[in-house]
C-alpha cells in the first residue's frame, strides 16, 4: 500500500482526528496485558524486554497482540549493543594490505607492490541498520518525543474517575 500507514483509531481519538476521517468502529481491541517474554531471546534482549514492557504498560500502550513487535524492538536493541561492543574492541576502521606479485619462468617470485587500504569495519554499517530498525519500532510504540507529541491524553498519571464525568461527559 502506497502512502502513509493509517493511524490507529485510539491515536485518532486522543489526538483529535484533525482530518475528520471516519473512525473504524470495528477495529480489534486486544486486551491490555504484558505478553510473556520469549525464552529464546538473548540475555540482553530479555533485560530490555523487562524494562520496556513495564514502561509500555505504564504508558497504557502494551497489549497482548504486541509481543512480536516488542520482541523485534528488544532484538534490535541487543544487536545495537553488540555492534557497539565490536566497534569499541576493533575500531571503526581496519587496514587491508594487498600485494601484487609477479613471477617469470625460471625466476623467483618477486613482490612488486604493496598497498594498504583503510576500510570501514562492517559492524559500523550493521550498527546503522540496527539503529534505523530500532528507531522505527520506538516510533511504533510512541517511545520518541516526536511520536509522543502527536498524542494528547487526559491521563496525567492518576487514574481517578471524574465524579461529574457521567453528567457532563
Amino acid at each position: 500500500m502506497a502512502g502513509r500507514r493509517p493511524k490507529p483509531t485510539h491515536l485518532k481519538v486522543v489526538s483529535g482526528n484533525p482530518g475528520k476521517r471516519a473512525v473504524n468502529k470495528t477495529e480489534p481491541k486486544p486486551r491490555r496485558e504484558i505478553p510473556s517474554c520469549p525464552t529464546y531471546l538473548s540475555d540482553v534482549a530479555k533485560v530490555s524486554w523487562g524494562r520496556l514492557s513495564v514502561l509500555l504498560d505504564r504508558m497504557g500502550v502494551l497489549t497482548e497482540a504486541d509481543g512480536p513487535a516488542l520482541e523485534r524492538l528488544c532484538d534490535c536493541y541487543a544487536e545495537i549493543l553488540e555492534c557497539r561492543e565490536i566497534i569499541a574492541r576493533d575500531g571503526r576502521t581496519y587496514s587491508s594490505v594487498t600485494t601484487r606479485t609477479t613471477s617469470e619462468e625460471g625466476e623467483e617470485t618477486t613482490v612488486e607492490e604493496v598497498k594498504s587500504l583503510l576500510k570501514a569495519n562492517p559492524a559500523v554499517a550493521m550498527l546503522g541498520d540496527a539503529d534505523r530498525r530500532f528507531k522505527s519500532y520506538l516510533v511504533e510504540f510512541g517511545l520518541t518525543p516526536a511520536a509522543r507529541s502527536k498524542v494528547h491524553t487526559n491521563n496525567d498519571g492518576n487514574d481517578k474517575k471524574d465524579p461529574l464525568g457521567e453528567f457532563f461527559g
